[in-house]
């Protein structure tokens, strides 16, 4: 991911005297120089508070930037509001203004650089992740954070044999294509109706989340258990690991008999991955043991049934569904 991080292409926003007009017109009136640059090139925006291009409501323009004017002299980072300059004229941040004092002589006085606050508060790169399908435009000290989130962070084909990558909602493409696996679409705190994946089976479920926001993507997959059959979940995301790695979502899954004669039930937490160290067999974390007398044939001549619900954690912790699916141990 290096290369996608240190080559990108960069966008200023400017004034050029045009007012009244919506961020789309301004932008299909405009001259709009597309470029790829090299870590060091910046965009600058003229409205203040807005997070992506399609938000900004001036006209734009793509420009080349050295890095080193948007960055603290002292610690090298990217300069965040409040900025100062000392007598020697070098630009520092906030953190740095008392340490800086110990290494130029012009450093015992400082002042308030209001400039470079307006600069560096508006200033955009695109996305790291923008081949991956994220369109966003993100305030340069900003970008970091937003890259941790990026929903569009790539994540591996789980197929061992498989070397292709991209962002979740892309992948589902190529698993459904190249891989022939069954895709179901799913709604939030609506069970969905599968038929319990063989030992080594997988089932893709998509659930949208509005629109203008990439949809979550999860896989079902079953391992041998013994005489069992082990069922789990999990979501399909990079940035599952440090503030990121709390559940995003809680699931219950249900297997049962056609004719409901029998059932086996559990209530978990969805982890998630990106898949690139390879998919974690289903018994290797919170899984839903089927015992074999689920797995036989009932008489009716179906398969048994496996119910999925997904909320989301936050979302279910509110509603209280979570607690009423446990209290009852079946998914309605």
């Amino acid at each position: 991911m290096h290369d996608q991080r240190n080559k990108r292409s960069v966008a200023v926003v400017v004034q050029n005297g045009d007012h009244g007009h919506s961020g789309k017109k301004a932008r299909a009136a405009q001259a709009v120089v597309k470029q790829e640059v090299e870590d060091g090139e910046v965009v600058s925006q003229g409205s203040e508070g807005e997070r992506t291009v399609e938000a900004m409501d001036e006209p734009q323009i793509d420009l080349r930037m050295s890095i080193s004017l948007l960055q603290c002299q002292a610690c090298h980072r990217p300069l965040r509001p409040p900025t100062f300059t000392c007598k020697a004229e070098h630009r520092v941040c906030s953190t740095c203004r008392d340490s800086h004092s110990q290494v130029c002589v012009g450093g015992a006085a400082y002042a308030a650089c209001v400039q470079m606050d307006a600069v560096v508060q508006d200033a955009k790169v695109a996305c790291a992740y923008r081949e991956f399908g994220c369109e966003s435009f993100v305030v340069y000290h900003e970008e970091e954070d937003h890259r941790r989130a990026c929903p569009w962070a790539p994540c591996s084909c789980p197929d061992p044999g498989c070397s292709f990558s991209s962002s979740p909602a892309r992948l589902v493409a190529h698993l459904a294509t190249d891989h022939s696996w069954p895709v179901t679409s799913v709604s939030y705190a609506t069970p969905c109706r599968l038929p319990v994946p063989p030992p080594q089976g997988l089932h893709v479920l998509v659930a949208g989340n509005g629109e203008g926001r990439p949809a979550c993507v999860f896989l079902v997959s079953a391992s041998a258990l013994g005489a069992a059959t082990a069922v789990s979940l999990v979501c399909v995301r990079a940035n599952g690991g440090g503030d990121a790695a709390a559940p995003q979502f809680e699931c219950a899954l249900v297997a049962e008999t056609p004719r409901k004669r029998g059932y086996a039930a559990a209530m978990c937490a969805v982890g998630s991955s990106d898949m690139f160290r390879g998919f974690v067999a289903a018994d290797q974390g919170m899984f839903l043991a089927v015992p074999p007398e689920l797995l036989r044939d009932d008489g009716s001549g179906e398969a048994p049934v496996l119910k999925v619900r997904i909320d989301k954690a936050g979302a279910a912790a509110e509603s209280g569904s979570i607690q009423s699916a446990r209290s009852s141990r079946r998914v309605q």
